[in-house]
């Protein structure tokens, strides 16, 4: 009986074993791990709620590992991934977080390591439908692949602008000429003078910078293009430099460190009249401030703004048919109706999905609506500066700009550089 006892229990032991065994290899069967690298790794309400909207998509997909990457900005972000890339050791997902072509994109795309979302595309229409125009028009290749995929599209190609402080300086309409710009910065800054309120007319980032270069390239009736780059000038090149130094004295800082976050801050503080972002920046600016969206000027007085899409989201070409598919199946779940439409309410990006109407936040989301209307409504589009510089350009641009305007660098030296660095 003892030995008929002791045979059962070690029969139903090896069964038990035999089950957890069989259980886990099902579970591995089922389940596949993919990485997520992002810089929405910030302390900032939008950095925080796409995290969640990541996180989200674990929740509706058990059966995917998403392992999350963060890092808090787009520099740190580059530098993970091209480590990364050196070891061999692909991500699934990259989000390039709307930069523009880079050293690091041409890489992937150049060994086999991205991989082609148009296949995919073409079996699924919804899939397709959900991608922005801008999207497919400026990032698929000369042979139909495309491997970068925004989830939202960028408006900008203007400045935000406190009401108060325009109509206290006497201004009664927002320019349309660069002249009229110069004026109205020129009487803001008369205006702090005789008030000593410390109010400065402007006082861009280098970025900033360069989107007024960019439209002071672009909109110039001479301007030319030679596909996604710009031609540059030399008398048009040389008029820009000379109009954004008359800029300069209105207080452009002069410190390389100052960044976006510095921007916004004094704009908070109702210490600048003027703030240079996109359409993007209307959830940064504090609800006590009067802000308005105004389209950089052009020479001819048309409106002219950027619409495009930055560098988004690109799958890794691992091989593995599970972890490809995984990673599709979430830029479909990022892509969705629902999660654009979450996107736009918590972060206030201008969703990819063109499904998603703006119409519904008139109201809501008064400042967004009248940002991205005037943006959409623009007699003329451009691409913004990170579609249309080269990394180098922008980096070298970025880098000696505040040279060039105080003096210590040449036009000439400045553009023949700039050329240089053409892609």
């Amino acid at each position: 009986m003892k030995k008929t006892t002791k045979w059962l229990m070690t029969l139903m032991l090896i069964l038990g074993v035999g089950c957890i065994l069989e259980g886990c290899g099902k579970e591995s069967n089922h389940s596949v791990t993919i990485t997520l690298i992002h810089a929405w790794g910030g302390t900032e309400e939008d950095h925080v709620a796409m995290r969640e909207i990541y996180e989200e998509f674990q929740e509706e997909n058990p059966d995917i590992n998403l392992q999350m990457i963060s890092m808090p900005t787009r520099e740190d972000m580059m530098r993970k991934v091209e480590d990364m890339i050196m070891v061999g050791n692909i991500p699934d997902i990259v989000s390039f977080s709307g930069t523009g072509e880079n050293n690091t994109y041409d890489f992937m795309i150049e060994n086999n390591m991205a991989l082609d979302i148009y296949p995919y595309m073409q079996q699924d229409q919804e899939f397709a439908d959900s991608i922005s125009e801008v999207n497919k028009e400026y990032w698929s290749t000369e042979n139909g692949e495309l491997y970068s995929v925004a989830d939202a599209r960028m408006l900008s190609g203007g400045y935000w602008y406190n009401e108060d402080i325009l109509r206290a300086a006497g201004i009664e309409k927002v320019p349309k000429s660069w002249d009229e710009f110069q004026t109205m910065c020129n009487q803001i800054s008369e205006w702090a003078l005789n008030e000593k309120n410390e109010v400065k007319a402007l006082q861009p980032t280098v970025e900033g910078c360069l989107y007024c270069m960019d439209h002071m390239l672009a909109g110039s009736e001479n301007s030319r293009f030679e596909g996604h780059n710009l031609i540059f000038q030399d008398e048009i090149f040389n008029n820009a430099i000379n109009r954004m130094k008359r800029m300069h004295n209105s207080a452009i800082s002069e410190n390389a460190d100052y960044s976006y976050r510095d921007e916004t801050h004094l704009f908070n503080e109702g210490k600048l009249a003027i703030y240079i972002n996109g359409v993007w920046g209307a959830p940064m600016i504090s609800k006590q401030i009067d802000a308005k969206y105004a389209l950089l000027p052009t020479d001819e007085g048309e409106s002219m703004s950027c619409i495009s899409s930055g560098l988004g989201y690109v799958l890794g070409n691992s091989g593995n048919e599970e972890k490809e598919k995984a990673a599709v199946k979430f830029l479909k779940y990022i892509l969705s109706k629902k999660v654009q439409t979450k996107i736009l309410e918590k972060t206030e990006q201008i969703p990819a999905n063109p499904d998603i109407s703006l119409e519904s936040y008139k109201e809501n989301k008064s400042r967004l609506y009248q940002a991205a209307t005037l943006v959409l409504e623009a007699d003329e589009k451009i691409e913004v500066p990170n579609n249309i510089w080269s990394a180098e350009q922008k980096d070298y641009f970025t880098e000696t700009i505040l040279d060039v305007l105080t003096g210590n660098l040449s036009i000439q030296e400045f553009e023949e550089n700039l050329e240089n660095k053409q892609k």
